[in-house]
């Protein structure tokens, strides 16, 4: 999309959930913590600093995509009030929180352009657009699961489906105009 100069206005998965009040105001979050891009540390609630400690590169199984992260992990929680809630998904002694910088960039594109004007005017039309013919493939023309296994047989099945709803959209409007 960069190399093409296309922008991106597709939600990611946390999309929503990051503009729940809970979501913002929960400062256990690494997403709330502080980061100070200087000293490429984070602060936790208890104003003790991640430090950078390791950078990993994992490969996706299925795909085989390489993702670089960023590992920062606390030097001591020990005695840290906050602990319970902080680590609580840990088996560390002390927090850690992994970023993808590439990941993260992504979606802070996607968070500026889907907040914007022409952002805010594409979430609404996809909901008419898109949502609407799904449900009408599924509900009127009862399409709920392929009969097909494979992928090259599941896009001709699907294209087959694709083409008789634009087939059916193409011919409610001729009757629309003719009448």
């Amino acid at each position: 999309m960069e190399n093409k100069n296309i922008n991106n206005y597709l939600k990611f998965p946390s999309f929503y959930k990051e503009g729940k009040k809970s979501y913002q105001n929960n400062p256990f979050l690494k997403d709330n913590f502080i980061y100070d891009g200087s000293t490429d540390t984070y602060t936790c609630p208890n104003d003790q600093l991640l430090i950078l400690t390791q950078i990993t590169t994992q490969t996706h199984k299925r795909t085989g995509y390489k993702s670089t992260l960023k590992i920062y992990a606390c030097e001591n929680c020990s005695g840290c009030p906050f602990y319970a809630e902080c680590c609580r998904a840990q088996t560390e002694k002390n927090r850690i929180i992994k970023v993808n910088e590439k990941l993260e960039g992504y979606k802070q594109q996607a968070r500026e352009n889907l907040k914007s004007e022409k952002g805010i005017t594409l979430r609404k039309q996809r909901g008419v657009e898109i949502e609407s013919c799904f449900g009408d493939i599924k509900h009127n023309m009862g399409f709920r699961r392929f009969h097909v296994r494979g992928i090259e047989k599941v896009k001709a099945e699907w294209s087959i489906v694709a083409m008789a709803h634009n087939l059916k959209k193409i011919h409610l409007q001729n009757i629309k105009k003719a009448a």
